[in-house]
């Protein structure tokens, strides 16, 4: 990808290049100060897309540790039947609406 480097200076001096640069160019500008990096200025649309890419990699990521898991416990034979499994998701979720039910009654 490619960047542009500016000293912390442009940030008040340049403004309207950094500007142009980000928005109109679709380019992160990496801002130095003493020659070391200290901050990336982006589009608020490149940020919006790098953060719905960050979370559906998080969301990647969760699914293959669980593909992972299961077919860990599918070798060990720690497998379970999907009519057990659906039965204990099914009193799982009856256990959730009950505890809602019995809370509003409650707060009432």
């Amino acid at each position: 990808m490619r960047v542009k480097i500016r000293p912390m200076t442009d940030l008040a001096k340049k403004m309207d290049e950094i500007e142009d640069l980000c928005i109109n160019k679709n380019l992160p500008v990496y801002i130095t100060k003493k020659g070391s990096e200290r901050l990336v200025v982006l589009s608020h649309e490149k940020y919006e897309s790098l953060v719905a890419d960050l979370e559906r990699l998080k969301e990647e990521n969760e699914l293959y540790q669980s593909l992972i898991q299961a077919a860990g416990e599918s070798r060990r034979g720690e497998g379970r039947e999907i009519n057990d499994f659906m039965n204990e998701l099914d009193n799982e979720i009856r256990e959730l609406a009950d505890d809602a039910k019995n809370t509003r009654k409650i707060s009432s």
